[in-house]
């Protein structure tokens, strides 16, 4: 079905760009293939359903799916469900389908496959009431698999009577079965993850032809652990040419970000990364950046640091070099060590400023300068963003970077997270302006934003990273990919890319629940080789 298993992380990628659509723009595909290039509706449905019935077959022992349970709604979603079941009764397996509502209340192609699922002499439940369900739950009992095949990507608004009864239902079986919700989970808006009522708690999601907006933004991200993404057969042209707000990170659109060192490279050839990071309790934020950088594969670090604190940096990372600067009283980088930036003692390519920085007004004001002034590519990251202001960073002419988190956005726009959150995207396109400026939004299914370019999500990435360092270490990272010569943007997606891949495979192999940053560090070399072994094989 044109689907590639990756090692780890929470998609399944075809090979063509993923363009993340709204359910209305894919409708529209749906409507033109049918009607303007001749591809049968119960083809693509055929497909589809085929699709997630192989997906079962490959991940599940037949144990596992003999007793599949099924239940559909009055749509092609439910159409879908259909051909999953008789795909699995053609093997033996014995699927056990409800329909919420009549079959005569469906319609078009989702109707023909009923029909198609009856004559195999296997029965339906056609669930009118409540006790119909409960019913159809309780002979389910012995299942380990549930599809859900009830709402589609058309629905708006919460789910009511006997589709909310359903949705219900499944949630509350949920932690002992395995949920694949067909398209995207019962109850999420394709069109903006909106959740206005209850939704399915899918373990995976197929969803056909392209991602939806509802897959990557919350609350509907938070509704599946893995999206599966399809081909069904929608023209390839129609899939490249659509037009859409954003587009899905995948490691073969970043192969070619990331070129490897020639035979002849050396350290003065893979860039100077010059990072002022750190400060009186948070020098594990200097070190941590530092580390990610050289990993990378940057070919110099020089760490400014607090003149004091001098042997707990160079003790931290041996293969950096520091430069001890003019403190303040709380041990902070002070506004006078821009004369020792400055005056020649050090030629770098790209700088990060900010992880660990405190916000000390002097500290503050030496990040002004450094934001202004310095001509070189600028990473900006934690304590550095809270002494800048969006109206500072659009005057900047030369390329930066900022990578907020959700708290440091609404910092920035003097609003609240919730806010930032509903409207992650626009605020990402805010932030980064109309000329030089790069946005990486934190978060899950980090968003990067820049006016010279689509803008990205990040599919990679878990919630084991949920700890503190992580941020120090994805500065780091991007901030070696500008030393080494590398596009801003560009930079900053493969960075966000990696940082996330690294991550899903430190928990792949060790099933951790929560992972340090440093153990992240470990895994950025393997995440890169994963990426070379797929551009090789373009």
């Amino acid at each position: 079905m044109g689907l590639e298993q990756p090692m780890s992380g929470s998609v399944v990628f075809p090979k063509y760009p993923l363009r993340i659509v709204t359910g209305s723009i894919m409708a529209s595909i749906d409507r033109q293939a049918i009607e303007a290039r001749g591809i049968s509706g119960l083809y693509l449905m055929e497909r589809a359903g085929e699709a997630i019935a192989n997906g079962l077959l490959a991940r599940f022992s037949r144990p596992d799916l003999i007793r599949t349970a099924i239940v559909c709604g009055k749509g092609n979603n439910g159409g879908d469900g259909y051909v999953v079941a008789r795909r699995l009764a053609e093997l033996g397996l014995e699927p056990i389908v409800a329909t919420i509502g009549s079959g005569k209340e469906l319609k078009g192609d989702a109707r023909i496959n009923f029909d198609q699922f009856r004559q195999q002499g296997i029965v339906i439940r056609e669930c009118l009431t409540s006790s119909d369900l409960d019913e159809w739950m309780s002979a389910t009992s012995g299942s380990r698999v549930f599809v859900d095949a009830i709402l589609g990507t058309g629905v708006r608004g919460a789910p009511r009577g006997l589709i909310a009864e359903s949705i219900t239902a499944l949630n509350r079986c949920a932690k002992r079965k395995h949920i694949v919700s067909v398209d995207i989970s019962s109850g999420v808006e394709a069109n903006t993850g909106n959740v206005e009522g209850e939704a399915i708690k899918a373990d995976e999601v197929v969803t056909m032809g392209l991602p939806k907006v509802g897959h990557v933004l919350p609350p509907g991200l938070n509704y599946y652990n893995k999206l599966i993404i399809a081909d069904i057969g929608f023209p390839l042209d129609l899939l490249h040419t659509v037009e859409a707000e954003a587009e899905l990170l995948t490691e073969r659109l970043i192969s070619p970000w990331l070129p490897p060192r020639n035979l002849s490279a050396h350290k003065g050839s893979e860039g100077h990364l010059l990072i002022l990071a750190g400060s009186r309790g948070m020098t594990g934020a200097a070190l941590l950046c530092a580390k990610a950088a050289i990993v990378t594969g940057v070919g110099l670090v020089t760490t400014v640091c607090p003149k004091s604190l001098l042997p707990i940096y160079a003790g931290g990372v041996w293969e950096m070099l520091t430069l001890p600067a003019e403190e303040t009283p709380e041990g902070s980088l002070d506004e006078n060590t821009w004369e020792l930036l400055t005056n020649g003692t050090i030629r770098f390519s790209a700088v990060v400023v900010g992880p660990g920085l405190s916000r000390h007004p002097s500290t503050a004001a030496l990040v002004r300068k450094v934001v202004c002034e310095i001509e070189k590519p600028v990473l900006i990251d934690g304590d550095g963003l809270s002494a800048v202001t969006p109206v500072l960073l659009a005057e900047r002419k030369h390329p930066w970077i900022a990578t907020p988190h959700p708290g440091e956005m609404a910092r920035l726009f003097q609003t609240d997270v919730p806010t930032i959150q509903a409207n992650r995207w626009d605020y990402a396109k805010r932030l980064a302006g109309s000329k030089s400026g790069v946005v990486v939004l934190k978060g899950a299914k980090t968003a990067i934003a820049s006016p010279r370019a689509t803008l990205y999500v990040n599919p990679t990435g878990n919630p084991a990273m949920a700890s503190g360092g992580m941020g120090d270490v994805l500065a780091g990272m991007i901030g070696a990919l500008l030393a080494k010569g590398i596009d801003p943007i560009p930079a900053a997606a493969s960075g966000v890319y990696l940082h996330g891949l690294a991550a899903d495979l430190l928990v792949e192999e060790t099933g951790a629940e929560a992972v340090a940053a440093s153990q992240v560090i470990g895994k950025i070399q393997p995440a890169l080789c994963r990426i070379r072994k797929t551009g090789n094989r373009e």
